[in-house]
């Protein structure tokens, strides 16, 4: 081989032969718990003795890695949260003439879905109409638990319902 074929193939060897294929020495075991010092059994000519408690090498200590950067220690006093503050409710400001507009109509629309309900209990229905008819209860419960917190909602809520209701009786009779 030549000089020029055997360049490549040392500074190939040369780039290869560094600490990329190293492996990671395993890390060191965790030292064995100290030893206690123990008093052997008095025999009864000689006194009870103690014996020195054995002395172990310190554990290596681990190098330090240059890329990684240096943790905070934990404060030495614990801190407590801040409780969270409530998000404020989101949406219109609405009057008091429009809260109660609001409250009438769900009120009114409401009143109407219960009367229908009440006019098809123990009627037979077909699949379709019992399904609207739990679709409208379903509308009710919802524009209940929406009133105290959103009447508009409430009332398009009860809206609706009143329109299913209409419907079911329609297709009833």
């Amino acid at each position: 081989m030549s000089r020029t074929a055997l360049l490549p193939i040392i500074a190939l060897s040369l780039a290869t032969g560094g600490c990329w294929f190293k492996k990671k020495p395993p890390p060191a075991p965790p030292p064995p718990p100290a030893a206690t010092p123990t008093a052997t059994q008095p025999t009864p000519t000689s006194p009870p003795t103690v014996q020195p408690p054995k002395r172990e090498a310190p554990p290596p200590k681990p190098k330090p890695a240059a890329a990684e950067p240096a943790t905070p220690l934990p404060s030495p006093v614990p801190q407590v949260p801040a409780p969270a503050p409530q998000a404020p409710v989101l949406g219109p400001m609405l009057t008091t003439e429009q809260r109660a507009q609001y409250r009438q109509q769900y009120d009114g629309s409401l009143k109407v879905a219960q009367d229908a309900l009440a006019r098809i209990a123990g009627k037979p229905l077909t699949r379709d109409q019992a399904e609207s008819a739990n679709r409208i209860r379903s509308f009710i419960s919802q524009a209940r638990d929406a009133q105290a917190r959103d009447p508009i909602t409430a009332a398009q809520l009860a809206r609706r319902a009143e329109i299913l209701a209409r419907d079911l009786l329609n297709s009833i009779h």
